[in-house]
């Protein structure tokens, strides 16, 4: 197998361990030494198991003192759930600490009792511990001869998903290292189906990742690509660093076997800046030498070099850390011994100053005089230390308090955060994901950049019976304003759709929607005027027909005839709008194979950024769209996502960005 698939899979086989906490405070660690002491001797070995549990990844040692101190009780009160519980902990600890050979007689203890008990679950769990055990002592066959055992187990009804995805990634990457390709595929394919069904979906999008490792392996380009570029949106929407970095290089390997040197440089080039960002030296390495390569393919010698420096600097940083502790080792040695010597140099003038001293009476009032000297300095110098020490004592007061005050702020600033980080989670709920989206709708892309932790830009994909409804909503404001207000308009939205009186007239959408911001938010003493900018198709899926109307936000229309514009109305959705300024305009579209229709709110388009820190403007984004337009959805996206940040560079997002893009 591949180094980098080895990395990869043992990173996700390792992530649980990775995640649980390196120690337990001081106060939890008496509050659960009291609930042990005062529990029964059955509870006991299910609370030592459970803390040998978190513990494993981080600390084995102590993991295997509470798995074996849970071994005796449950031995000496013949608690056979315990004992395999305890014989199963004892082989992680080992396993974790490299000893493999005692994990393995301890797991196959525990397996015999799981399955004398006929706990399913905790047998195909021993089962898959075994084969990670052998994988660590290189034995693959009996790795292998494992995780199918656990495999197996894991499918009998009910269904154990978690475990037939982990087993299905452990068997995939035995299969790829024995060249069967075709196999290891359908087993990375089981696994993300089961990530899926758990909602899992950064590990679902690693699943793809190795699909698309194996077709590479395979020399298959066009394969790897297409499940490359499906999991680099989902990695971005996860912000998981790893996976993303992961794919952006496989993406710039493959573009490396087709020989197209600039778009293999500009998917490398990102992969190393997230790198950087994550500090990983060996990705930063192979990222850099790869880029040095192509740079002097593509006859840029001095691009070259700059890349190089970088692969050797890095190459080199570990060995220089090395070299300089042993290098600062010997000069503190050598210093030590220097100055060791100086004081007996000291000492010895010192010496011989007194015999000098006794010998010659005339020093001795020499030496009366300094002493009085002395004293008098002593006097002084005590004087100035103790009104030091006074105004210390008012300045490491004033300093408590300052603490204090400090200590209550980040309080509130936690407390203020914590909650916004809960309407965050709110507002994702209502908001669909990419993957509901391309569920509903095939053909699309989804570019979601929210400016705060919560966003008052939202988008709304949503099937009913033969019509599906797509919207990009702008509410006023961004950031907590924005985000209740966008929960306001979703549920609103959401009941008009589901009347089923609107399947071909968003414009009464719209027009419904400024009656229910005015029965809602314009009935009370304190009156609401904010409101909604959006832009609204349904698309009728049996006669191909798309129906638009827009509340200021456009719709762009791209096909064989170039850009059309479908201008909205210049007022947005609000209580506060007149009787007229309630009307909106529909219209109708006959949707064709290989067009696109674009919705969007005016983040983008009112970003400053470039050269001259300029706005981007709504016409460069046409420009984009038009020039991209050919590409598949998943890469077009891409582009938008890269073209923003490069646009944007060190400068602030100034609001939301929403994107939406569909065909048929």
């Amino acid at each position: 197998m591949p180094a980098r698939k080895i990395i990869f899979f043992l990173c996700f086989i390792l992530v649980a361990a990775a995640s649980m906490p390196a120690q337990i405070s001081v106060g939890k660690r008496d509050s659960i030494n009291k609930k042990i002491r005062s529990s029964p001797d059955t509870l006991k070995v299910l609370i030592l198991c459970k803390l040998s549990r978190l513990l494993v990844g981080n600390s084995p040692d102590s993991a295997l003192i509470l798995a074996d101190s849970a071994f005796k009780i449950a031995e000496r009160n013949k608690y056979q759930h315990g004992l395999a519980q305890s014989y199963a902990n004892i082989g992680s600890a080992q396993n974790t600490i490299g000893k493999y050979d005692i994990a393995i007689k301890n797991f196959i203890s525990a397996a015999e009792l799981f399955e004398k008990l006929k706990n399913r679950t905790g047998l195909s769990n021993v089962l898959n511990s075994i084969g990670n055990a052998y994988l660590g002592i290189k034995n693959n066959n009996k790795a292998y001869e494992y995780y199918l055992k656990a495999y197996d187990i894991a499918n009998q009804q009910p269904v154990n998903e978690n475990m037939v995805a982990v087993t299905s990634f452990g068997i995939g990457s035995i299969l790829v290292e024995q060249h069967k390709s075709a196999e290891a595929i359908n087993y990375f394919k089981r696994a993300e189906a089961s990530f899926r069904k758990q909602n899992i979906l950064n590990y679902a999008a690693m699943a793809v990742s190795m699909i698309g490792e194996t077709y590479f392996n395979d020399s298959n380009y066009v394969e790897a690509e297409k499940n490359y570029l499906q999991v680099i949106p989902i990695f971005r929407e996860m912000q998981d660093d790893y996976g993303l970095a992961t794919s952006l290089a496989n993406m710039g390997a493959i573009e490396i076997e087709r020989k197209n040197y600039t778009k293999a440089s500009e998917y490398y080039k990102e992969a190393l800046a997230i790198n950087f960002k994550r500090n990983a030296y060996a990705n930063i390495l192979t990222n850099a030498k790869a880029l040095s390569e192509l740079m002097e393919l593509q006859n840029k010698p001095a691009d070259a070099l700059k890349y190089y420096k970088t692969y050797t600097q890095y190459n080199d940083s570990v060995l220089n850390i090395e070299r300089n502790k042993a290098f600062l080792d010997a000069e503190t040695k050598y210093e030590s011994e220097k100055k060791e010597q100086q004081l007996k140099l000291k000492n010895l003038e010192l010496e011989k100053s007194q015999i000098q001293s006794s010998q010659r009476g005339k020093l001795v009032y020499i030496f009366a005089g300094a002493m009085l000297i002395f004293v008098v300095l002593l006097f002084f110098v005590y004087k100035q230390f103790s009104e030091k020490k006074k105004a210390n004592v008012l300045l490491t007061n004033k300093n408590e308090e300052i603490e204090k005050q400090k200590s209550i702020i980040e309080e509130k600033n936690k407390d203020i955060t914590d909650s916004i980080n809960y309407s965050k989670h709110i507002q994702q709920a209502i908001i669909p994901s990419t993957i509901k989206v391309k569920s509903t709708l095939a053909e699309s892309l989804i570019f979601f950049k929210p400016k705060d932790i919560v966003s008052g830009d939202f988008y709304f994909v949503e099937r009913l019976n033969n019509s599906v409804y797509i919207a990009a909503i702008d509410c006023t404001g961004h950031g907590v304003p924005g985000a209740m207000l966008s929960v306001f308009a979703y549920s609103n939205i959401k009941n008009i759709i589901s009347t089923g009186n609107y399947r071909t007239n968003p414009a009464g959408i719209l027009t419904e929607l400024c009656k229910q911001f005015k029965s809602n938010l314009q009935s009370h003493a304190i009156q609401i005027n904010d409101g909604v900018d959006m832009s609204i198709c349904i698309l009728n899926e049996e006669t191909n027909k798309i129906y638009y109307s827009g509340a200021k936000n456009n719709m762009l229309h791209i096909g064989k005839e170039g850009l059309k514009e479908y201008r909205a109305e210049r007022w947005g959705v609000s209580g506060a709008n007149e009787e007229k300024q309630t009307v909106f305009t529909n219209h109708e579209i006959e949707a064709k194979v290989g067009e696109k229709y674009f919705l969007f709110t005016d983040g983008f388009a009112d970003q400053f950024g470039g050269p001259r820190g300029k706005k981007f403007k709504l016409k460069q984004l046409e420009e984009l769209l038009l020039s991209t337009h050919d590409m598949p959805f998943e890469e077009q996206s891409y582009m938008l996502s890269k073209t923003f940040i490069d646009w944007k560079g060190n400068l602030e997002q100034i609001d939301d960005v929403t994107i939406i893009g569909f065909g048929i």
